[in-house]
């Protein structure tokens, strides 16, 4: 992990934990330092998700800090059973409202997981 990952890993670390609905859910997850260097580097994050909107809170972040970072962005999302989501800020920077509400959708039932994505409409439902 070069610099500017460590610190787009802090940035949305600090954008996550800021959202009231993810307050007490956000974790950095440490691997072992490179030779050489001091302490761990938090290259992943968790957020536990449970009732009460949290896959909806984390949706609406992670779109919103996506849109506000400059260059090309990468953000894989995995959830506990292994499925996985893939955000990339080159899609999301010139989205319209309708585009954002539709991957706002799409990301949020991916996040759900599959009993509570089977009931959030599609895209294309409206």
């Amino acid at each position: 992990m070069d610099d500017a990952d460590t610190t787009a890993v802090g940035s949305l670390l600090a954008w996550l934990r800021a959202e009231p609905a993810l307050r007490g859910r956000v974790e950095p997850v440490g691997t072992a330092p490179r030779p050489g260097s001091l302490g761990t580097l938090a290259d992943v994050l968790t957020v536990a998700l449970g009732a009460g909107g949290v896959a909806s809170g984390l949706t609406s972040a992670l779109i919103a800090w996506i849109r506000r970072r400059s260059g090309d962005m990468v953000v894989h999302v995995t959830r506990s059973d292994g499925s996985s989501i893939e955000l990339r800020a080159t899609a999301v920077h010139g989205l319209d409202p309708d585009g954002l509400a539709a991957l706002a959708r799409e990301v949020g039932a991916s996040l759900a997981g599959p009993s509570e994505s089977a009931a959030a409409p599609s895209p294309g439902d409206e």
